[in-house]
């Protein structure tokens, strides 16, 4: 539905931010290429106690802050939209609105169905960050996350959150892995380390945060790779964190191993990595499975055509079913697991995350009905029960 005036739709949110119904704003398309941001979004938080709006500017290579009192929002962001920008989008909790303007500088107002809730509102959310925006952190710097005044640049502050999202579900684990000093230090393997944005976070929660003595090994296929996060780790001075290259297939732990990690291993590799894992008896498995395609093409069942016949929606079909086997055998050999979201869909599909802990129980025999029912009923044969098996 198109409105007539611009003027309607600024009542419209100078009364949703009155009430507190607007969800957020966004800004965007630059009249000018001048213009030093490209685009300005909005969001609601709550700052010492009152509601407050935050005006997030987004640079090619950094995004700044700036939070604005109620009283002030509604001015500002139409002062930025009829001199700045040629598009906005209002998220109220009744109806989203979408502005349009012309290089003639004329209007177009369409009104659309409600598409975002009220977000939690709470104190920037970097506060309670285990990484916090304006502290620099060393290894953040030399990985090009941050600057030397600790800013998180623009295009890795989808990195700085998968960070310190993946810092808070290793905090959870903490209880699973604290230990006694006659034990020695923990022992970790990151299996397909990469770059290892990951692998140096976790290093500095556990040893320069948490106190904990601790031995990591990074494992990766490629040779740079591993030769780049020596080189960095050598100059951070963390001198427990090695890497290796090699596959997942062929590496062998010298004794126990406390922590397996396995973020976006690829296929299989994720089935290898478990399996290394529960051999090893390792106190805690994390792991975010990447590219599930081995039950692809083990999904030919007729009855569930309607959900196979379509590409897109096997293969996600394919990608659950085989983190839901995953989970049950697991489960099967005296694990508890749980499986939950790693990180917002927007930021990347890959987003499930395994959590095992293993448990002094036993294993039984109800979870190996459920396994069995579960895998005779799609037809399929995932690579983790026979690795399992084999041992």
């Amino acid at each position: 539905m198109s409105v007539p005036e611009l003027g309607q739709l600024k009542d419209v949110v100078k009364q949703a931010l009155s009430q507190g119904k607007l969800a957020a704003c966004i800004l965007s398309k630059v009249r000018s290429k001048q213009n030093p941001y490209q685009k300005v979004s909005v969001r609601p938080l709550i700052l010492r106690g009152k509601l407050n709006y935050q005006f997030a500017y987004h640079y090619p290579t950094k995004e700044l802050h700036e939070n604005v009192e109620p009283g002030e929002t509604w001015e500002k962001i139409f002062s930025l939209l009829e001199s700045e920008f040629r598009q906005g989008m209002f998220y109220t909790v009744e109806a989203d609105w979408q502005v349009l303007i012309s290089k003639k500088g004329a209007a177009r107002v369409l009104q659309h169905a409600p598409s975002r809730k009220m977000p939690e509102l709470e104190h920037d959310r970097r506060k309670n960050y285990l990484l916090q925006e304006g502290t620099p952190y060393p290894f953040l710097v030399e990985l090009g996350v941050m600057n030397k005044e600790g800013r998180v640049l623009a295009k890795h502050y989808h990195k700085f959150r998968q960070l310190n999202r993946y810092l808070e579900v290793v905090a959870d684990c903490l209880p699973n892995l604290k230990q006694g000093e006659e034990e020695g230090p923990l022992q970790i393997v990151d299996f397909g380390s990469g770059k290892a944005y990951l692998t140096f976070a976790l290093y500095h929660f556990l040893v320069q945060v948490e106190k904990f003595d601790v031995n990591i090994i990074g494992l990766d296929l490629k040779k740079d790779v591993v030769s780049f996060c020596n080189r960095v780790a050598s100059r951070l001075g963390y001198e427990k964190l090695k890497f290796q290259q090699g596959d997942i297939k062929d590496f062998a732990a010298e004794g126990a191993v406390d922590l397996v990690v396995s973020l976006h291993a690829c296929d299989t590799a994720t089935d290898f990595a478990l399996d290394r894992a529960v051999k090893w008896g390792a106190k805690v498995i994390l792991a975010v499975p990447c590219c599930q395609h081995e039950l692809f093409g083990q999904l030919e069942q007729a009855q569930q055509k309607p959900l196979l016949e379509h590409g897109i929606l096997k293969e996600r079909a394919a990608a659950l079913l085989t983190d839901a086997a995953r989970a049950k055998l697991l489960e099967m050999v005296g694990y508890q697991v749980s499986v939950m979201e790693f990180i917002d869909m927007e930021h990347t599909p890959k987003n499930l995350l395994i959590r095992a802990f293993r448990t002094t129980g036993q294993p039984q025999k109800q979870l190996e009905r459920e396994y069995h029912s579960f895998r005779e009923y799609w037809g399929i044969s995932p690579t983790l029960e026979r690795l399992l098996r084999q041992g």
